[in-house]
C-alpha cells in the first residue's frame, strides 16, 4: 500500500475517496482474479465513473490555492487517487519526510520506479525552497542512483537549500532506506516574480 496511514473518520469525503482509490489500485496491479471477476469490477468502476461525472467538474477557481487544492496535490494530497502519501516537515536545514511506496509505483520487480523517486526529490526540494521563504520552480534536476530502492519499506526523503545567487537557488537531497542512501539529487530552481506567475498561471494568480 502507498498509505502511510489509512484515512480516518475525520478526513474529508474527498480524502476518504482518495484513500479508497489508492488502496484499490494497489490491489488491481497485483490481482489474480479470473476474467469474469475483472470484467465485473470494470463494469462497476465504469458505473461509478459515470455517477461522479454526472456532477460535472468543479470550477477551477474553487480548486486553486485552497484546502481542496492541497488535498489534491500529486505528492501527499490525501484526496489524490494515485499520489504517494508523504508529508514533508521543515527542519533546521531544509525538509524531510518518510513514506512507504507500494506496488502501483513498481519499476523493476520489487523496486520503486526511478521516476517516482525523482518526483519525491523534486517535491522535497520545492518544499525546502518554500520553507526558506522562496516561491520557485525547477529548472534542472540531476539524480544519481546508488542502489535499488525497494517497495514496501520506509524511505526517508530529505532536501536542503545549499545556496542562492540572484534568483537562482541550488538545492540537494537524498533518499535513504534502512539508513543507507539509495539516491542523491541536486537541483537548480529559479524564484518566481509576479510576471512569471502571470505568464505561466494567468494574470489573476499573479
Amino acid at each position: 500500500m502507498t498509505e502511510v496511514a489509512a484515512a480516518d473518520s475525520g478526513d474529508s469525503a474527498r480524502a476518504r475517496l482518495g484513500a479508497a482509490l489508492r488502496e484499490l489500485l494497489d490491489v488491481v496491479v497485483r490481482a489474480d482474479a479470473p476474467d469474469d471477476v475483472l470484467a465485473d469490477a470494470a463494469e462497476q468502476l465504469d458505473a461509478l465513473r459515470s455517477r461522479l461525472a454526472a456532477h460535472g467538474q468543479a470550477p477551477e477557481q474553487m480548486l486553486d490555492f485552497s484546502a481542496i487544492r492541497r488535498e489534491l496535490s500529486l505528492v501527499g494530497g490525501r484526496a489524490h487517487p494515485v499520489g504517494p502519501q508523504i508529508e514533508f516537515v521543515a527542519t533546521d536545514h531544509g525538509s524531510v519526510g518518510t513514506t512507504v511506496i507500494g506496488p502501483v509505483f513498481e519499476g523493476g520487480p520489487g523496486l520503486v520506479h526511478g521516476g517516482i523517486l525523482a518526483l519525491l526529490l523534486d517535491h522535497a526540494m520545492g518544499h525546502a525552497a518554500v520553507t526558506a521563504g522562496y516561491a520557485a520552480m525547477t529548472t534542472e534536476l540531476t539524480l544519481r542512483f546508488h542502489r535499488p530502492t525497494h517497495l514496501g519499506r520506509p524511505v526517508q526523503v530529505t532536501a536542503r537549500l545549499d545556496g542562492k545567487t540572484g534568483r537562482t537557488l541550488r538545492l540537494s537531497g537524498e533518499i535513504a532506506i534502512d539508513g543507507t542512501t539509495s539516491v542523491e539529487a541536486s537541483g537548480v530552481f529559479v524564484t518566481l516574480t509576479g510576471a512569471n506567475v502571470a505568464s505561466i498561471f494567468g494574470a489573476d494568480r499573479a
